[in-house]
């Protein structure tokens, strides 16, 4: 029964929803709710934590296992997966230990004479206060129950159920307020990384780098999008380059991509029966071969043959829907090309023409992409064309036609592989590794009081059954 949970999905889970209509013969509904909160308040007492000085139960967790029940709830269903027991019980045994630690947070701060002030608290109520009556629409609305009084109460069980009440509501927006205030406090006690330390993580990040991105092209590719990520290792083979994208009309772009989609088929297909073909001619012994292979040389021959022809075909679709990507923007291309022809600066031709996020927005507005011949993230053809330039300042005379539309490209310099200095990426690198020490300070001071606490888990007290 202690996991009967895993059936109920949704934005708001009601744990349960048995009462939504109390029309039992010769039972007056308010009193068998009122017996129905008492059962309530008996089934939620269990101890699922006790510590020095204290212990927490069921209740004083349930409106925080509600919304991460919910919300792993929701992720699972999403995928068509009612959640696992396991993960159930992942979800008692986190807000257990978060609310060991809420206790062990709250001495803190006392002991460091930290308070929410008047202000703060208010704003607190306030919000605790909006989720309550965000909270009691949705559930007012999956109660059946005409008579009013009765709906309200109905209402305010199933809310119980949950542990959604006022006071639970506003006891999680204060200890959020108190994590907060005194994780603050504690990493402002890291003021500073030494050199020794610094050197210490260039040398660690430098390793972890170089494993990574020798191991997967598309790691780096995106790597060198993202503004918060230090890289400091290049692989071989690199170059930078900026585009200006000019997507055609829907119509016309969506005919290019279905006509390529085709002829790549068509291309994987003649792929498949040479690999046949060429397997076959493998095996000397003409019985084995027969045995081995259900077709013959010349019939696989045959389709090869068929597949080529195919090909062609589907080439020349390809290559016509190509040309109607170029004629439907050409005079936009054409402007571009005598702009750049009079002297006018690629990059605010990217600012008046370009239809790429990614050349508007940092980093890769500053950096470009980063593009090797053997490019896992880049479309084909933008990657070709990309590699095709040969020196630095180059631009593609004739644009490019990609899945994403039509592309000038720019050869924007080259990459140098191998370690980037400590210097290059000083500052940055300082930032990321004094935050990492604040972090991993904050960690530790927490761990500590959380163990000067002595606390003993009870999940198995978690009991989400009717039964008495």
């Amino acid at each position: 029964m202690r996991h009967a949970l895993v059936r109920l999905t949704g934005l708001l889970i009601v744990l349960m929803l048995v009462l939504t209509g109390c029309n039992l013969i010769g039972v007056d509904p308010i009193m068998k709710l009122d017996e129905d909160f008492a059962k309530l308040a008996k089934r939620y007492s269990g101890v699922v934590a006790n510590y020095d000085g204290g212990e927490v139960t069921q209740a004083d967790v349930m409106a925080s296992f509600s919304n991460m029940y919910s919300n792993y709830s929701q992720m699972y269903s999403m995928f068509g997966y009612s959640m696992p027991a396991d993960v159930i019980t992942t979800v008692e045994s986190s807000v257990a230990e978060q609310a060991v630690q809420d206790i062990a947070i709250a001495a803190q701060m006392e002991a460091r004479g930290l308070k929410l002030d008047d202000e703060k608290l208010a704003e607190l109520q306030a919000e605790a206060d909006e989720h309550f009556k965000d909270y009691y629409d949705s559930f007012y609305s999956n109660v059946t129950e005409k008579n009013n009084d009765v709906h309200d109460k109905q209402t305010e069980y199933n809310m119980a159920v949950n542990g959604f009440t006022k006071d639970a509501l506003y006891a999680i927006e204060v200890a959020e307020a108190n994590r907060e205030l005194v994780k603050q406090a504690v990493r402002d006690e890291i003021t500073e990384v030494s050199e020794e330390d610094l050197k210490a993580a260039y040398e660690a990040k430098l390793k972890e780098d170089e494993d990574k991105y020798s191991a997967s092209n598309s790691s780096f590719e995106s790597d060198m999008t993202s503004e918060d990520t230090i890289v400091i290792w290049m692989p071989e083979g690199y170059r930078t380059v900026k585009h200006i994208l000019v997507i055609p009309e829907e119509t016309v772009l969506n005919a290019y991509k279905d006509a390529r989609t085709a002829y790549e088929s068509a291309q994987t297909n003649l792929d498949t029966l040479n690999a046949e073909l060429e397997e076959l001619s493998h095996d000397h012994d003409e019985d084995e071969a027969a045995e081995k292979a259900p077709r013959t040389a010349e019939e696989i021959q045959a389709d090869i043959d068929a597949a080529k022809a195919d090909l062609e075909t589907k080439k020349a679709d390809m290559d016509k829907a190509a040309e109607d990507c170029l004629s439907n923007v050409k005079e936009k291309t054409d402007e571009i090309y005598a702009k750049l022809e009079a002297g006018d600066d690629f990059a605010s031709l990217i600012e008046a023409y370009g239809e790429d996020p990614g050349m508007k927005n940092e980093p890769t507005k500053t950096r470009g992409y980063y593009v090797s011949s053997a490019s896992a993230n880049w479309d084909k053809n933008f990657t070709e064309g990309a590699m095709a330039l040969e020196k630095v300042g180059d631009v593609t005379q004739t644009p490019v036609v990609g899945n994403s539309g039509v592309h000038i490209i720019r050869y924007e310099s080259d990459v140098t592989p191998g370690a980037v200095s400590l210097d290059e990426i000083h500052d940055a690198l300082y930032d990321q590794t004094l935050e990492k020490a604040k972090d991993d300070h904050y960690t530790s001071e927490l761990n500590s009081w959380v163990e000067a606490l002595n606390p003993q888990y009870h999940i198995e007290a978690f009991n989400f059954s009717e039964e008495e």
